[in-house]
């Protein structure tokens, strides 16, 4: 079905049945002329980077209602997923309730952020049911509790804002549940720096069998007229503009910790290859989240030099699962360093972390509370004085990238503390290891000799005799 815009034919809902009149539903959208381009060029996968009031969302739910209303399979799902829940509900819900109201047969429910779309039964001429009475279900969720998306099947989903997005939601859930139905999905945002909403576009570029990429920059556009740009321009830093205005992947994210940095790591070289190497242990840096995932980084220390070789990272597991990934890597570990709150003991066992890991035969000591400002300076020390493996450490260079400081919405201003979102557990770990500055070899080498050396002098020497 083409994209009819601001009208909907109610025969769509009746498809196939002996109904013979069309009933025309204004639905109230009237697509701008580069909304209107997009609806007609877009593929199965979709990658679209837009300025800053461009009309994204709009354009999103019109399109998926659109596909909705001409979905023949069964009971079709759609998700709209905003990087959190309460984004969602602010952002999008009074869109889509707005836009769907007056279709026939649209129930609302406001608790789940719902919409469902009741069809009746359809029949060909001959009195042959073609498809049993159902109903279209188009959801709006949060990408902040990935988890709880596992399990869908679904004909489309929208993933709006994707840089702010855990990156995991794409390949470890949205794009399964789109398989059994060949369903479609549409990335859409603003940059926020070269994170991986920047390498979805990368990688689209080079498929263009499926999918389709785009840019629009506010000054190409016209959708903002140029006094309304002018006045922005002034009142925003260069580097607002270059990534709200103009979709520079470049531009510094807002708030960053370590952007900035990382950055210069990349271009001196600091994020390539980096080999295991055996003559040196390799100490783990954990952070434990409560119902959270758990990130772990591996640090090998040579002389002045720190290599980060790898980086895991997981949710939903128990502690022994972690133990068996450390002992299925190849590497030869020295220590195991577990943050303050690796002392607290578990409601149900009884037993601290420390001592469950033990059961598990890992080791691990307990690094002292710290605060949070230390971390993160220690962090960016740390950064400038080590080397990343591009690709183990992908998912934690990610976390690094993007955390950030928290954007008080009503003060107009970043709070002097972290966000707390997907980037955080990889971040902190990685904190955790910045604080540590010991060598595990010259540790196991000292515990290896020290014992045997003599700790006190004997002498008959007299300085009175």
């Amino acid at each position: 079905m083409g994209f009819r815009g601001s009208s909907i034919r109610q025969k769509d809902l009746y498809r196939g049945s002996k109904k013979d009149t069309v009933k025309i539903v204004e639905t109230g959208y009237k697509p701008r002329p580069f909304q209107q381009f997009l609806h007609s060029k877009l593929k199965r996968f979709n990658v679209l980077v837009c300025h800053r009031r461009f009309g994204k969302t709009v354009f999103a739910v019109n399109e998926m209602i659109d596909k909705a209303l001409a979905n023949n399979l069964r009971n079709p799902q759609y998700a709209y997923i905003a990087p959190t829940y309460k984004q969602a509900k602010q952002i999008v819900w009074e869109y889509v309730n707005d836009f769907t109201r007056k279709i026939p047969g649209v129930e609302v429910n406001k608790s789940e952020l719902s919409i469902y779309i009741h069809r009746p039964t359809v029949k060909d001429k001959n009195g042959t049911i073609i498809r049993e009475a159902d109903k279209i279900k188009i959801m709006l969720l949060g990408a902040d509790n990935p988890d709880a998306l596992r399990g869908l099947y679904l004909d489309g989903a929208i993933l709006d804002e994707y840089a702010q997005c855990d990156p995991i939601i794409w390949g470890q859930i949205i794009r399964p549940a789109l398989s059994d139905r060949k369903g479609w999905a549409i990335f859409i945002g603003t940059p926020k720096g070269q994170n991986h909403f920047y390498h979805r576009l990368k990688k689209a570029e080079k498929q263009t069998g499926s999918w389709f990429t785009a840019i629009f920059r506010a000054s190409e556009t016209g959708v903002l007229d140029v006094d309304e740009i002018a006045e922005m321009m002034a009142d925003m830093e260069e580097d607002e503009i270059e990534q709200e205005l103009e979709c520079s992947f470049t531009a510094a994210i807002l708030g960053s910790y370590f952007g900035k940095i990382l950055t210069d790591a990349k271009k001196e070289g600091r994020i390539v290859s980096v080999a295991y190497d055996a003559n040196y242990p390799v100490d783990t840096f954990w952070d434990l989240g409560i119902g959270d995932a758990l990130a772990i980084w591996f640090r090998q220390k040579i002389g002045p030099t720190y290599r980060y070789i790898d980086y895991y990272e997981a949710s939903g597991e128990n502690l022994a699962h972690y133990a068996e990934v450390l002992r299925k890597k190849p590497y030869s570990y020295g220590r195991h360093i577990l943050p303050h709150d690796g002392k607290a003991r578990d409601l149900g066992t009884g037993l601290t972390r420390v001592e469950t890991l033990r059961s598990h035969g890992i080791v691990c000591q307990v690094q002292k509370k710290q605060a949070v400002d230390d971390r993160i300076q220690a962090s960016r020390v740390r950064i400038q004085q080590s080397y990343f493996d591009a690709e183990k450490c992908a998912r934690g260079l990610e976390c690094l990238r993007n955390y950030q400081k928290e954007w008080d919405g009503k003060l107009f201003m970043f709070r002097p503390k972290p966000k707390h979102d997907w980037s955080s557990n990889g971040a902190d770990s990685f904190g955790y290891s910045a604080l540590d500055d010991k060598d595990s070899l010259m540790i196991a080498q000292a515990q290896r000799y020290g014992g045997n050396l003599q700790r006190t002098a004997v002498s008959d020497y007299n300085e009175l005799g």
